[in-house]
């Protein structure tokens, strides 16, 4: 959850009326930024949207370099001006969409429900900003501009997605799924190979990836268990513990990117990982993989039937495994059938619980059909991540620093790739570091973190709670309870050849 009207009420009240009166009768110029000519001469959408962002000095604050105003030195103006700067760009950075824009590139959900969000509620600018620079305020015709550019880009994503997954929408289907920032979730299946798939599933509970036969990728991602392990930090080979607890693999072929620090493309990158990790599975190379899997006449056999010649390879292994997590799509949960237009799926309770999860920005990032895993937000956009990890008792560490391992930009430090909540009842601890241990936790420490609402009431944490309770889809592999094992252990082929066919 991330909500730009932040400083809204806490820097109110921090610069007197006079100073105020002071900065705009002296102003005249404000740093570049020119509230003058602000008539919208561009006529297609992107054009427009770009005018508007530029006319009311948006990019001064929303910008990895933000502007800095002569009257930034002025007393009492210096750190509310330096605070709202930088809450800005924590929340959204608008000189990036401007570029993508201007380039042709698309724009990705959570920035077009960031855009759609604050133009709604009209929490942009802030009063300090608005007073200090006066016209500033978005005018209706503006609002309206912004609007029509976000029903515009969410109905290219929406359709880009519906034709991806073979989603079938008809006029008033595609209108009901660009209304909202959350979309149903398709079948799975389309476009899969089932041989491959099918064959992934196999490798994927083989303990023979790992350095001493015993542990394999569902050993962290168990399928009966949400897709992860219930644990805080995954435990690797030799008991090892890792870093991070395992996010779940129920809907991951939607990330944007793999792991919580984004360190993998897609899904058969993520698969190549924890094998030869030494924390993780432990095996030395991928060649005593390999090996120790063409030791099996079976599995030689398999490999051939679909890849041919090339037969067992890390890149075949890896890829057959990406293959079948394109299968664990958890469609059909109650909140699905209530997007699609059966309100009594899910209880008062819960469609109240929705309504405060848009209201207090929890949909600005939580979005798209898995309702995450499309940015990377900071922890502590309100609250400073430095008092997140003193009262999680104890300091950060490595794992700790999130997409700033992959990208060495102090603006990532702290910054996570958002869960999906799909299932989100399945997959407890939560976080990154599995230090919440329930969801009405998760929900209280999100609002106090993320939301200028630190301290909601009961009521609503409950029903944000039971609205996240309707996110638990089906799919056929959540009840496949079958332990983690190989050739060694004849009973589990027995089991899963009885349970494919």
């Amino acid at each position: 959850m991330a909500d730009e009207k932040t400083t809204n009420t806490k820097s109110k009240g921090k610069i007197g009326l006079g100073v105020l009166a002071a900065v705009v009768v002296l102003g005249g110029v404000y740093v570049g930024v020119s509230m003058s000519g602000r008539a919208i001469t561009a006529s297609a959408s992107d054009g427009r949207f770009v005018q508007v962002i530029e006319n009311n000095g948006c990019l001064a604050c929303h910008s990895s370099e933000p502007e800095t105003a002569w009257y930034e030195a002025l007393p009492g103006v210096s750190g509310m001006m330096e605070k709202d700067k930088d809450n800005a760009y924590k929340f959204i950075d608008l000189q990036t969409i401007v570029d993508k824009v201007n380039a042709g590139e698309m724009i990705d959900a959570p920035s077009v429900s960031k855009i759609e969000q604050a133009t709604k509620n009209n929490s942009m600018p802030l009063t300090n900003y608005a007073t200090v620079h006066p016209g500033s305020s978005l005018n209706a015709e503006e609002q309206g501009i912004l609007l029509g550019w976000v029903k515009e880009r969410r109905t290219a994503q929406v359709q880009a997605f519906a034709e991806q997954y073979g989603m079938e929408l008809d006029d008033a289907a595609l209108e009901k799924a660009v209304s909202e920032p959350v979309m149903v979730l398709p079948e799975p299946g389309y476009g899969v190979d089932m041989d491959m798939a099918m064959l992934g599933l196999d490798v994927y509970h083989d303990t023979r990836l790992s350095g001493d036969n015993t542990l394999a990728c569902a050993s962290c991602h168990q399928l009966s268990h949400g897709g992860e392990d219930g644990t805080a930090h995954a435990r690797g080979i030799t008991g090892s513990l890792g870093g991070v607890s395992a996010p779940t693999v129920y809907n991951s072929v939607f990330n944007v990117l793999q792991f919580w620090d984004g360190r993998a493309d897609h899904l058969q990158a993520q698969a190549a990982g924890p094998p030869t990790n030494p924390i993780e599975m432990g095996s030395e190379t991928w060649d005593d993989i390999v090996k120790r899997l063409k030791e099996d006449p079976e599995m030689v056999q398999r490999f051939d039937k679909v890849f041919g010649s090339s037969g067992i390879t890390e890149e075949n292994i890896t890829a057959a495994i990406a293959e079948f997590e394109k299968l664990l799509i958890t469609p059909n949960s109650p909140f699905d059938k209530y997007l699609m237009g059966d309100e009594g799926a899910i209880s008062a309770e819960a469609a109240q619980g929705y309504d405060l999860f848009k209201k207090y920005y929890c949909a600005t990032c939580h979005t798209g059909a898995s309702m995450g895993g499309q940015s990377f937000e900071l922890l502590g956009t309100v609250t400073d991540a430095a008092q997140y990890f003193e009262e999680r008792g104890y300091e950060a560490f490595e794992a700790d620093d999130g997409r700033f391992a992959q990208t060495e930009d102090e603006n990532d430090r702290y910054r996570f790739k958002v869960p999906n909540l799909r299932n989100v009842e399945l997959t407890d601890p939560y976080f990154h570091d599995g230090s919440q241990l329930s969801l009405q936790q998760a929900v209280r420490t999100m609002f106090k973190y993320q939301t200028d609402h630190p301290n909601p009431t009961d009521d609503e944490v409950n029903k944000i709670v039971e609205f996240l309770m309707a996110q638990t889809g089906e799919n056929e592999y959540m009840t496949y309870d079958f332990y983690p094992s190989n050739n060694l252990y004849p009973e589990y082929k027995t089991e899963a050849s009885d349970t494919e066919n």
